[in-house]
């Protein structure tokens, strides 16, 4: 198979497809950032992972009809300001017999326990982060809307959302406030001691094994495009 990542950042999931499709499959990994790509890179060396390339580009500006056996993305629409625009170009790039799959999230499903002034800082503030830039929060709840719009046949929807107490996913909503602290005060969203507030006090509740912290609901959309003349969709879900 030859599967397409785009928006792909360092990699971790161009490499979980390159071990799905095996040896004899080629992922092709597109963002826009060559620092993020450049570690990509020092990782497929090391893993030894031959079947990776890292490619750098604007999704706005990519185009490649009819390239790809899997055209993925993951957390990318929600960056953008026209997604329907990009999901017509996605569909156009998947071969025939080949099959696009699409994971967004929606913000408004972000939860904790107990209540944790950081966190409720994080939940509020990093959607109009997005907002601001152009994105959307909710896209996730959107996509099948926008598949129709995009003219992409009948799409396939899974809703899954994780929850932890404890390890490494857990610290996701930390530092992705982290990651966002000096947008959200160039923005005016808050000062510089409020967020510096808010992310020690949601490092605090993170580390507490006695705590729970929702990501945001992700929604899972997939379609195929037929082999040769067959109805399209209908593909089994997606095993990542």
């Amino acid at each position: 198979m030859r599967c397409l990542d785009l928006g792909c950042g360092g990699g971790e999931v161009s490499f979980e497809i390159a071990r799905l499709v095996g040896a004899e499959g080629h992922v092709t990994g597109v963002d826009m950032d060559e620092v993020k790509l450049s570690l990509g890179r020092e990782s497929a060396t090391q893993r030894g992972c031959s079947n990776v390339e890292f490619r750098v580009g604007n999704v706005t500006e990519w185009d490649e009809p009819a390239g790809y056996d899997l055209v993925y993305c993951r957390f990318l629409l929600q960056h953008l300001s026209r997604p329907v625009d990009l999901l017509r170009r996605m569909w156009a790039a998947v071969a025939p017999g080949g099959t696009i799959v699409v994971e967004d999230a929606d913000f408004s499903g972000l939860f904790c326990h107990p209540p944790n002034d950081g966190f409720a800082f994080y939940a509020r503030v990093y959607p109009r982060v997005l907002e601001l830039h152009g994105g959307d929060a909710a896209v996730g709840r959107k996509l099948y809307r926008y598949f129709l719009e995009a003219a992409i046949p009948d799409p396939n929807l899974r809703l899954v959302q994780r929850v932890d107490a404890i390890g490494e996913a857990k610290t996701l909503s930390l530092s992705t406030l982290e990651a966002t602290a000096e947008a959200m005060v160039e923005e005016g969203l808050a000062s510089v001691e409020e967020v510096n507030a808010a992310v020690a006090d949601l490092a605090t509740f993170t580390a507490d094994q006695g705590t729970v912290v929702g990501d945001p609901r992700i929604f899972q959309l997939w379609c195929s495009r037929p082999a040769a003349g067959g109805p399209a969709g209908g593909a089994a879900a997606p095993s990542w």
